[in-house]
Parts: structure tokens; C-alpha cells; sequence
């Protein structure tokens, strides 16, 4: 699973979505802008109402055009309502930064990882894993390794 970025990817809702809505539409060839994940890959993206308020934070599971799949109310927001025009930008947020911490970000030329994996976690399609051990994980855990990746662990 990753997390996927693309650079000053801004954009406004073509019309407007209730607060159930799980999926939106982006001006006409705006879509373009953002990546086009397949799963399990995702991006985060924040719907932010024209006046400035409300703020929401949401997951795009997929990306058809200009018309974007949501998993809503990330990061301790709400789903809310926002009405067309209201402003789509994908953003560096909290949790991303958080996760990233967590997952062993490089600094001061070291690179750390968790002894212990306390979640279920799939490697993408086609990538590749390294950890270095001993590696333990939780009872009722599992690290899913699809065919043609690899999990090495030193």
C-alpha cells in the first residue's frame, strides 16, 4: 500500500456532495491533476468549503476522470456537505506526515523500522519490502505478500 502525491494538484468541485456522498466530481479535466490509484494505493485529499469552512479530510481509493472515489471523514474530521465550488486540493496532512514517522523515515543517514508489526499490512502489487529484524508480528496479524513482490528481511 502507498501513498500518493503529485504536485500542486488544486482544483474545485464541479458540483456538490452531501455528506454521505462517497464519491465527487472535479471541474472537467481537472481530475488529471491527481494520481490514479489502484488498490490498495491511495491519496488524501482536503475539501475545504469556499468561506473557508468546513474542513474535511478524505481517502481517494480511485480516480476516473474527474470523478473521484472517497472514503470520508479522515484524520478526526467530519463528513460534511460541500456545495460546488468549493475548493479540492491534495495536501501534505498530520496523518500522512504521522505515518510516515511511524513507517521510518530517514534522518541523519539512518533509517528505522518497528520491531513490531501490530497491523495487518499487504505490500503492493509489484514492489518489494525490506525490514531489518528479528521482526515480530501480532497474534491475528499478517504482512501479505502477492505474487511477484518480495518481503526480505535482514
Amino acid at each position: 500500500m502507498a501513498i500518493l502525491f503529485t504536485n500542486n494538484a488544486t482544483t474545485n468541485l464541479a458540483s456538490s456532495i452531501t455528506s454521505g456522498a462517497t464519491s465527487l466530481t472535479v471541474l472537467t479535466g481537472t481530475g488529471s491533476l491527481f494520481p490514479n490509484p489502484t488498490a490498495p494505493d491511495y491519496f488524501i485529499i482536503t475539501l475545504i468549503g469556499i468561506s473557508g469552512s468546513p474542513i474535511e479530510i478524505v481517502k481517494c481509493t480511485a480516480r476516473s476522470g474527474d470523478t473521484l472515489t472517497i472514503v470520508r471523514a479522515q484524520e478526526g474530521t467530519t463528513a460534511s456537505a460541500f456545495t460546488g465550488g468549493d475548493q479540492v486540493q491534495l495536501r501534505i496532512t498530520a496523518g500522512v506526515m504521522n505515518s510516515a514517522a511511524q513507517a521510518g523515515l530517514a534522518s541523519g543517514g539512518l533509517t528505522e523500522n518497528t520491531q513490531n508489526i501490530s497491523t495487518s499490512y499487504t505490500i503492493s502489487t509489484n514492489r518489494n519490502a525490506l525490514s531489518v529484524g528479528p521482526i515480530t508480528v501480532a497474534s491475528g496479524q499478517a504482512v501479505t505478500v502477492p505474487s511477484g513482490s518480495r518481503w526480505v528481511i535482514l
